[in-house]
């Protein structure tokens, strides 16, 4: 019987080959290069400044020349950056007035001139290599991406192609929950304008359903001028059990009052929860407890503000949890307005 070794596979060989490559650019390069032992300059001499920076430091040295008028010291500072008549020049081009004229100065002392027959622009071999290096980084540094990207996808394809996993098939869409309906400015019931008096009642009224796990809707309250006096609000304030959608089983309903330091909050809840001493003691830190029921009003007063909140249509939802413990449906009308003085 004859058995064939697969340890030696070329292909094998290959993948381990490349795996290994890319390993070691990432620790190499990302890992020990860019983050534990990252490349710092310090004291740099000026002829590995940019071309910007070199003419910055021309300038410098064209002003101490103008104050101190020490030749030889101007000499010797524009000698450090290698190309110093090159950089000259190009400092005579990008200055003008008074810099241009300092600047202008500095080549008369310093013997900046055109370069020397046979001379590199750059000046010295040095210079002209660091230069060569510094055109050669974004070469190298595609390079490296792209051995980086092709090793990444061999590596990829030759690890997951024929080894994926089966489909399970197509996800079975979510059946669909409905939102509830964004507020609405609505007329202010009969009885509720009456008892606000002269001033006029602002009424929205907002519905939550199932489902709309983002519910949280506020409204601005406003004088006859448009003057903003406060805002109030309903949003979801406690859930219970586990699971999509939300189980909402208490709302808070708030006002704030612009010439009032307080924000006046109460919790509306469902049977359940208002039953349950536990949750109604955790809850009544946000606010005063208040059980849901049909046609119920919740009143909330502050300096110079006063809301109050009918429930118009209420459902709870049914399933594993207690009965009555959270909303299907709930249907509020918000009404607003500026206490009379006095």
């Amino acid at each position: 019987m004859n058995v064939k070794a697969t340890g030696n596979n070329p292909m094998t060989l290959a993948v381990v080959g490349v795996v290994a490559f890319v390993l070691g650019l990432v620790i190499g390069l990302a890992v020990l290069g860019w983050w534990l032992w990252p490349l710092e300059w310090t004291d740099a001499a000026p002829e590995h400044l940019s071309n910007d920076q070199k003419v910055e430091y021309v300038q410098l040295v064209a002003d101490s020349f103008v104050l101190t008028g020490d030749i030889q010291k101007a000499k010797d500072r524009i000698a450090r950056l290698g190309n110093g008549a090159e950089v000259i020049q190009l400092a005579l081009e990008e200055t003008t007035g008074i810099d241009n004229l300092r600047v202008s100065q500095l080549a008369t002392v310093a013997g900046a001139g055109a370069p020397a027959a046979g001379e590199q622009p750059g000046g010295g071999g040095a210079t002209g290599s660091v230069s060569l290096v510094q055109r050669l980084l974004p070469f190298c540094a595609a390079g490296l991406l792209l051995v980086l990207v092709v090793g990444g996808g061999a590596f990829l394809y030759m690890r997951f192609v024929g080894g994926m996993p089966k489909s399970k098939g197509p996800a079975r869409p979510r059946p669909d929950v409905p939102q509830g309906s964004m507020a609405t400015r609505v007329e202010t019931p009969a009885e509720i304008a009456a008892e606000a008096g002269p001033e006029p009642v602002t009424t929205f009224k907002t519905t939550y359903m199932l489902g709309n796990d983002l519910f949280d809707e506020s409204f601005s309250i406003d004088d006859q001028q448009g003057d903003f006096l406060g805002e109030c609000g309903v949003g979801i304030g406690e859930t219970i059990g586990v699971g999509d959608p939300k189980k909402v089983t208490a709302f808070e309903i708030w006002l704030f009052d612009k010439n009032d330091i307080r924000t006046v909050t109460k919790v509306l809840m469902s049977e359940h929860a208002f039953n349950d001493e536990g949750l109604k003691s955790r809850l009544a830190a946000k606010g005063e407890p208040v059980q849901a029921t049909s046609s119920g009003l919740v009143e909330m007063e502050t300096a110079t503000l006063k809301v109050t909140a009918r429930l118009v249509d209420m459902q709870y939802g049914s399933g594993a949890l207690p009965p009555n413990s959270f909303f299907q449906q709930l249907t509020l009308e918000i009404s607003a307005w500026k206490k009379t003085e006095g």
